[in-house]
């Protein structure tokens, strides 16, 4: 029987997942905008932005 009194728990998995969750969290709402921590991420985009294919707005006749 192993003996428990004076076993140091071992937290460091706990801290570790805390740590990625607000991380991860703290990136999604950079990414939706909700907090700007980095100017023009995320957020509010144009289509031309986003797009990584040019626009042709030539009409064809």
């Amino acid at each position: 029987m192993p003996r428990l009194i004076g076993k140091q728990s071992n937290n460091s998995w706990y801290v570790t997942l805390v740590l990625i969750a607000a991380i991860a969290a703290a990136g999604s709402l950079e990414y939706l905008g909700v907090i700007d921590v980095i100017p023009s991420f995320g957020g509010e985009r144009s289509l031309n932005e986003r797009s990584s294919l040019p626009l042709n707005n030539d009409k064809i006749d």
